[in-house]
């Protein structure tokens, strides 16, 4: 049975290095250890969805890079609303979810989870 790896970011966009620390720890696992890996952006690390960040393009391309490797990458939308965003502000790269109800799927099916 392959291991289940949840990975959450909730670094935002002042933190760039962790956010680049979460997505290659997800890469990792997934391309290294063969393990299934499921990524979320939570809380303030949905600012790295932004559509105006400055690192936006790169941010694209990680997570272009994770679905490509067979990662399934969301965000919470909560998240969105209560930083006072909306989803016209977010790139549309990754699947909009209720970051805890998701968080809680995820552990029921035997996910363990991992912070960023």
């Amino acid at each position: 049975m392959a291991v289940k790896l949840f990975v959450i970011c909730t670094s935002g966009r002042e933190d760039i290095n962790n956010t680049n620390m979460a997505v290659n720890f997800a890469l990792g696992a997934r391309k290294n250890a063969g393990a299934e890996v499921s990524f979320m952006f939570l809380g303030r690390g949905v600012e790295n969805l932004l559509k105006d960040a400055a690192t936006a393009q790169q941010m694209e391309g990680m997570i272009r890079s994770m679905k490509d490797s067979g990662i399934d990458v969301a965000y919470c939308e909560v998240s969105v609303k209560g930083l006072g965003f909306n989803k016209e502000m977010v790139m549309p790269v990754a699947d909009e979810v209720m970051g805890g109800v998701h968080t809680v799927k995820k552990i029921e099916e035997g996910y363990a989870v991992v912070t960023f």
